[in-house]
């Protein structure tokens, strides 16, 4: 395999949270999550940021991270009825659902997370129904349950008005975009797991200024760029398209058309 597809690889789409990269951001949220974890005091939580932000790596980190320390459920699928997502909790705590009847599946699922330490994340929580998002805050107002529900910024901005949520305590923990700064480290640490740094000097700060314009911040495209990138770099090697062979502002934009991050 060619350096350059080498590198690519590294920036392929993936749901590994070794492959994390702890923007500040992120290192932020998961600073907030713990504090309000220590409170006696249980609310919901609520992760918001643009699709492509890293909610889901980082769901899935706090799962690694966490799992040692407390009973973490991860609910990847938001589409559930209450029955079952009680089902899901009961059963997580090795018991066996007694009935079929809600009210007395509420109960045996509170009285077998009462006081325990335990986090349930629901990702994509956006596309919960409005029956199951009214479910879990009455759950959330019971003072067992500790729920994390990670959510588009935008859809999530809208449920949060809505008067179920306005009137209820909760924290609203946000995920932001990468900075320059950040965009080159990430590309730096990715590129030293293959012995690549050298063509780090090449990322001038106007380059990296200018993938960090065309990716928007976000960390999904700027994986999507570099994907690409590195690609192209690949292409023009093999055809030997001389004035391509480096990156420059051409390269990088043309990379950027083909990731479909500039239609012009």
């Amino acid at each position: 395999m060619s350096k350059w597809l080498e590198a690519a690889d590294r920036f392929e789409e993936r749901q590994e949270s070794n492959d994390y990269f702890e923007m500040q951001s992120a290192l932020e949220a998961i600073a907030k999550i713990e504090n309000l974890l220590q409170s006696s005091f249980r609310q919901l939580l609520f992760l918001t940021g643009e699709p492509g932000s890293g909610k889901t790596f980082l769901l899935k980190l706090l799962c690694t991270r966490w799992s040692n320390q407390r009973h973490i459920i991860f609910l990847e699928t938001p589409f559930m009825t209450p029955a079952n997502l009680l089902h899901q909790l009961i059963r997580q705590k090795g018991s066996v659902p007694e009935t079929q009847e809600i009210e007395q599946l509420r109960l045996q699922a509170t009285e077998l997370y009462k006081g325990t330490d335990h986090l349930i994340l629901i990702d994509e929580a956006q596309l919960l129904s409005t029956e199951m998002r009214e479910f879990i805050r009455m759950l959330s107002d019971t003072k067992v349950f500790w729920f994390l529900l990670a959510m588009h910024r935008s859809e999530g901005e809208a449920i949060l008005r809505s008067p179920h949520f306005k009137s209820r305590p909760h924290r609203i923990i946000e995920l932001f975009e990468l900075t320059p700064v950040e965009c080159k480290n990430y590309l730096h640490r990715e590129l030293m797991k293959i012995d690549y740094s050298e063509i780090m000097d090449e990322f001038t700060p106007k380059l990296i200024a200018e993938a960090h314009r065309i990716s928007g911040g976000n960390f999904r495209n700027f994986k999507k760029l570099l994907y690409h990138f590195f690609h192209l770099l690949h292409y023009t090697h093999i055809h030997k398209k001389t004035k391509y062979l480096r990156p420059s502002s051409c390269t990088v934009t043309m990379a950027g058309m083909s990731a479909e991050l500039i239609n012009d």
